[in-house]
């Protein structure tokens, strides 16, 4: 057990010393921007401090000494008693802090080929935690719980690709004479907006063995607990780009791709122009009726255009670590590890053929997620019982192959669908309007989404990767009782 605990030490002492477009991409007009597109580290007496309100510890004199003030009566007194003894923690204690965190939260969609990014976000957090150390035989045991309450500070940007990865399918036009296939229209969109007024809740419980280990002056105690974190982002003033692409070309070493152009002819059937060949010309038939360049265009979204609440919880297993300097200072260190589920549940608000408020929903199991956390603190007493605390804190939240949903508005697509079956084109004829080769396009494929999509759920296996991280410096007050 001791080179087990040796081994251990070594690997962690030097740390105590010094996560858009839409899911579904079948075949059918997507909107621009085709998706919608931390928890207090309670600690017991000692940890670091945290932005999850208690990676703090309380100072030498509060929490090892046992007569900090009158050293010379101890050491008269008490010369019997050793060192360990005298270091022994128990009794209550209580820690409040204030963090300053920087953050980012990112996701990507992996067939949706979209990434949706909020940068630089900061948050002002206010911690509560306590904790109560107690023997049992010659064990000392501690049991701890906290709570913290962050808000955005300032403004931070939020970016919403849809370009990066190439764009999302729109359609894939078929040629009427011989039903091969043409080519893809392919969507593209990107936009940035401002984030502002987010709120951030967590809370962890704990169970420990205090000073389970020892090397040196070095105490460590490991613990076990489960953690929650929900945080919630918004976005407003949102602007951006859609353009409707078809055929590609490479110039100069440049990929260049022509705007989508759909021309209405006079018997009501549509038809894309398409070049063969970058010389070639973009010619409009003689009987087009009118023609539509798809989502191509510029848009400005001025109120809440993406809304997400963001849930990390789970369990955790941290080492503790306690450096006495001397009788007023202590250094201390928290390495924790956690496998937490995830969920994000996103609405946006512009998207008339999504649901709202619940538009999407992305979710990973219990133990399906990965948080790593460490930091460091320094403490130094300002009286027998109070300390005050200052350290830096980094967090890694990560999920990698999270599960999606896609909220569809099934009354969108149904209105749309009875648009075109009481056209002048084909007058109710269900069977004339759905028939694969001679319908109509827009009409097949509205009924091969709600096909796909039973209730009008899209559902994507897989499709989610996303990550939170955070870097923050904290400073607190501790007292034990």
């Amino acid at each position: 057990m001791k080179k087990i605990s040796y081994f251990i030490l070594m690997v962690f002492a030097p740390i105590a010393a010094n996560a858009a477009g839409t899911y579904y991409s079948g075949n059918t007009y997507q909107s621009p921007q085709t998706r919608y597109s931390k928890q207090s580290y309670a600690q017991r007496q000692t940890g670091y401090a945290s932005q999850y309100n208690n990676y703090s510890t309380p100072s030498y004199a509060s929490r090892y000494s046992t007569n900090v003030g009158n050293t010379n009566t101890q050491r008269t007194t008490n010369t019997q008693v050793s060192a360990s003894n005298s270091q022994k923690k128990s009794g209550f204690w209580l820690d409040a802090g204030i963090t300053h965190e920087n953050a980012q939260w990112q996701m990507e969609m992996n067939q949706s080929g979209s990434i949706l990014s909020y940068d630089s976000v900061g948050w002002n957090v206010l911690d509560v935690t306590g904790g109560y150390s107690f023997d049992v035989g010659k064990t000392t045991l501690e049991i701890d719980a906290g709570v913290k309450y962050g808000m955005q500070w300032g403004e931070s940007s939020m970016y919403d690709d849809d370009i990066s990865n190439g764009g999302f399918l729109i359609t894939t036009w078929i040629n009427a004479n011989d039903n091969s296939e043409i080519g893809d229209q392919i969507g593209h969109a990107m936009s940035i907006g401002t984030s502002k007024g987010g709120n951030m809740l967590g809370f962890n419980v704990g169970f420990g063995l205090t000073d389970f280990f020892k090397w040196g002056n070095v105490s460590i105690t490991p613990s076990v607990g489960f953690r929650y974190l929900k945080y919630k982002l918004e976005t407003e003033n949102n602007y951006g780009l859609s353009v409707d692409t078809t055929a590609c070309f490479e110039v100069n070493g440049e990929i260049q791709c022509d705007p989508a152009i759909i021309v209405k002819l006079s018997d009501g059937k549509q038809q894309i122009i398409w070049r063969d060949s970058i010389e070639g010309s973009m010619d409009v038939p003689g009987n087009a009726s009118s023609i539509d360049t798809g989502s191509t265009y510029y848009y400005y979204q001025p109120g809440v255009s993406h809304s997400y609440d963001v849930t990390w919880a789970g369990p955790y297993l941290a080492l503790d670590m306690d450096y006495v300097i001397n009788q007023n200072n202590a250094i201390n260190g928290r390495v924790e590890l956690g496998l937490p589920g995830y969920t994000a549940v996103g609405d946006q608000p512009y998207r008339f053929d999504w649901q709202h408020p619940k538009s999407v929903e992305d979710e990973a199991g219990m133990l399906g997620a990965f948080h790593f956390g460490m930091g460091a603190n320094w403490t130094t007493a300002i009286t027998d019982s109070v300390a005050l605390s200052i350290g830096l804190t980094y967090d890694y939240y990560s999920v990698s192959g999270a599960d999606a949903k896609t909220y569809l508005n099934g009354t969108y697509y149904n209105d749309w669908y009875d648009m075109i079956l009481n056209s002048t084109t084909w007058n109710g004829d269900e069977a004339a309007m759905l028939d694969p080769e001679t319908g109509d396009p827009t009409a097949i494929n509205i009924k091969n989404l709600e096909s796909e999509c039973p209730g009008w759920v899209c559902s994507t296996n897989g499709e989610i990767e996303s990550f939170y991280k955070s870097m923050g410096i904290r400073v607190g007050v501790n007292a034990k009782f």
